[in-house]
């Protein structure tokens, strides 16, 4: 907004002596320093003024009772409820996911160890067989 600096200070200083004259300097500066108490006074007394209607009852009153409508509202917020359940059901399915994931791992891991044994099995099996014809061969 407005700032002085040192120079425009001085600047306007001596405008003012020059126009007012060293003579009637004084006086003016005891008509400004007037006029500024009497500006704080008025600015003093409108703060309590308006202190005093704030904290009048029935403002309060009506500040309450914004207050318990924001926090019904702040209850009432039913979009952010709807996402935190939908986020949760999200939640669920990732998982649920996940875990029918693994399970259909483990029953693919279950159906290879099954191959494997079965075919160890005939291994044994045919060598058993063959044993058998060998001896069979023998006789």
């Amino acid at each position: 907004m407005l700032t002085f600096g040192w120079g425009e200070i001085l600047l306007v200083t001596v405008v003012i002596i020059v126009v007012v004259g060293p003579k009637d300097l004084p006086k003016l500066i005891k008509q400004l320093s007037t006029f500024t108490k009497s500006l704080k006074k008025l600015s003093r007394e409108f703060k309590y003024s308006l202190n005093e209607i704030a904290d009048h009852e029935d403002f309060k009153d009506v500040k309450s009772s914004l207050n318990e409508v924001n926090k019904i509202k702040d209850d009432i917020d039913l979009k952010g409820k709807f996402k935190s359940e939908i986020k949760s059901f999200k939640d669920t399915t990732t998982i649920i996911e996940n875990e029918v994931k693994g399970l259909q791992n483990l029953e693919n891991e279950i159906n290879s160890k099954k191959e494997t044994a079965s075919l160890a099995e005939k291994d044994v099996h045919d060598k058993k067989k063959s044993k058998i014809q060998d001896e069979a061969d023998l006789i």
